[in-house]
């Protein structure tokens, strides 16, 4: 399920917000970086016009598009890279996507700059992905997430935490608030634990 995250959830439309942090790993070429673009020309346009049409998308439309950039495998990611700066958040999400299905770990740089995202489900995504390539520093982005007013937000990184950890703690994204909460307690104090074990 985690394959597919957010996309799936994010396939209504949804206002695009820039982001404000560009981490020292973004201020570097792909190719300065070590990442190899694809030496045939047509490829790399090909790649560039599915990622530009992202923000157009929604449904198995967006998933098959996300898809098929990833199937692109390294090729995609310095224009993946570049879409994480996009001032679209569903360009910014469909890339943190397409990166995490890849998983090149060199990447983990620009996914955690991702989860100071302005758009909530930006950040989501790039926390699942990090977690899908064995990086635990998106897990206090996905448990913060349990507190979110919109359910599907709730849902999902609900999902990616009982995905990548085996944990539950009871935690129900349509219970009432009070029985919420209880679980987001757990959750809060299983992430210290998580945490300090990594100090």
């Amino acid at each position: 399920m985690s394959i597919r995250f957010f996309a799936l959830l994010l396939a209504a439309s949804f206002v695009g917000c820039k982001s404000s942090d560009e981490g020292s790993a973004e201020n570097r070429t792909a190719e300065e970086r070590g990442f190899a673009e694809s030496t045939n020309p047509m490829v790399q346009t090909r790649i560039q016009a599915r990622v530009d049409n992202i923000k157009y998308q929604r449904g198995t439309t967006l998933i098959t598009n996300l898809e098929r950039v990833a199937a692109y495998g390294e090729p995609a990611i310095p224009v993946c890279l570049e879409g994480l700066k996009s001032e679209d958040a569903m360009t910014r999400m469909g890339c943190a996507y397409v990166l995490g299905r890849i998983g090149d770990t060199r990447t983990v740089p620009e996914l955690e700059t991702a989860l100071t995202d302005q758009v909530d489900f930006v950040r989501y995504e790039a926390a699942s992905q990090l977690g899908n390539m064995g990086s635990k520093a998106g897990y206090g982005v996905l448990v913060e997430g349990l507190e979110s007013e919109r359910v599907e937000y709730r849902f999902k990184c609900y999902e990616a935490l009982r995905e990548l950890t085996g944990h539950t703690f009871g935690f129900v994204h349509n219970a009432p608030d009070e029985e919420r909460a209880e679980a987001v307690a757990k959750w809060k104090a299983w992430l210290e634990l998580v945490n300090s074990e990594n100090m």
